[in-house]
């Protein structure tokens, strides 16, 4: 049974307004039992004096003792629980959560204009460079984590940067690293590439990973299971998503492990360390891959028509959503996987619900796309423009 259709809980809790009518009913339909033994001098107001306020504090300790039992409830099954209570069923079977992390990466410095070609430049540890303000404002900055230099007659080096902030927002994209915050003399600007990162910053695992993991571990109790590569993959801090290629893809024998990383395409090292976790878990003779997915380089041009509301700004909520369903840096946007089709209308749903959005006039791409089983779409170019109408 998977996490999507696992069965609900039994319903503990109940309102205060139905804990309170249960209990005046009740109170109500024992008053003349009670007053014929005797037990009730007569009948009981309960609509003020003592007796209202002795019932109303009664009404409500029940529906909080109903609150608290809803609660264990939850936390007692795993699959229900969250939080410190899911860590616990979870090391129970050897998993912790994966924390947040840092990117690390090269960033080229570029020689200033007019500098001396000849010149060796030295580009001291702790020098700072950042990205300009995304669309929700967050600038993220870098710093320079060992001493380098830019040799004579080079024009740019690659330096090693590490991010201040953790979490996989830092996985900068390409050409966005481009201010130097700490000046250093003879270099003029600063750059990254579509490759610049040697390892991806990630987010906290969330409970809903951390339950997919959960399942994943049971299941892989069953042996040399797609479940067992899978498992042991999803164990790699950085590691989003794996899909399991288990048919011979190479041959008789043979089994690719597809990865999806907190950046999209992942890093070599990310690829390494998820065939050192396999190789740690699954020890017998086998013929695996650990393989980036192919990617598919999309071109995402289209404009909002408009009936209402601030341009700008529903211009910039259209730009985050696509921007955080390929990179998958939004926790709270599920974004694209291996092997998922480009969907426009999948696409479009979160926007047009926008309100003032008429509808979007697609330019690019014209028709859903088809993406291979290994292969990942990824975001080329992003342009979006809006018009105004009158026709509601």
């Amino acid at each position: 049974m998977s996490i999507q259709t696992i069965l609900p809980l039994p319903t503990l809790s109940k309102t205060l307004e139905e804990v309170r009518a249960e209990l005046f009913a009740e109170v109500e339909a024992k008053q003349e039992e009670y007053a014929a033994r005797g037990w009730l001098p007569a009948r009981l107001n309960l609509n003020k004096g003592v007796v209202r306020g002795i019932l109303e504090m009664q009404a409500f300790q029940t529906y909080q003792l109903l609150q608290i039992l809803q609660a264990t409830l939850e936390q007692a099954v795993p699959l229900h629980a969250s939080g410190d209570w899911l860590d616990v069923h979870c090391n129970q079977l050897g998993l912790t959560r994966k924390p947040a992390t840092k990117a690390t990466g090269l960033v080229k410095f570029r020689r200033a204009e007019g500098e001396s070609l000849s010149r060796n430049i030295p580009i001291p540890a702790g020098r700072i460079v950042r990205t300009l303000p995304d669309g929700n404002g967050e600038v993220y900055r870098y710093v320079t984590t060992v001493d380098a230099v830019l040799p004579g007659g080079e024009v740019e080096a690659g330096v090693p940067v590490e991010s201040e902030d953790y979490g996989a927002a830092a996985n900068a994209g390409p050409g966005q690293i481009c201010e130097l915050v700490t000046p250093v003399s003879g270099i003029g600007g600063v750059d990254n590439s579509a490759d610049w990162l040697t390892s991806e910053a990630a987010n906290r695992e969330s409970d809903v990973e951390l339950r997919r993991r959960y399942v994943l571990a049971w299941s892989a109790q069953a042996g040399i299971t797609a479940a067992a590569y899978k498992s042991a993959a999803l164990s790699v801090t950085g590691v989003t998503e794996a899909a399991i290629a288990d048919q011979h893809p190479r041959g008789e024998g043979t089994i690719d492990i597809i990865i999806k990383g907190s950046a999209g395409i992942p890093t070599q090292g990310l690829l390494d360390r998820v065939t050192e976790a396999i190789d740690a878990v699954i020890a017998i003779n086998h013929d695996f891959l650990v393989l980036p997915p192919e990617p598919v380089p999309l071109d995402v041009d289209f404009t909002l028509e408009l009936l209402s509301g601030d341009e700008t700004a529903l211009k910039q909520a259209a730009t985050n959503f696509m921007q955080d369903y390929f990179s998958g840096n939004n926790p709270a946007v599920q974004g694209i996987g291996i092997g998922e089709d480009v969907i426009c209308d999948r696409l479009a749903a979160p926007i047009v619900t926008l309100p003032g959005v008429k509808r979007i006039l697609w330019s690019s791409p014209v028709a859903d796309i088809t993406v291979p089983h290994n292969g990942l779409a990824t975001l080329h170019s992003l342009s979006v423009s809006a018009q105004w109408t009158k026709d509601a």
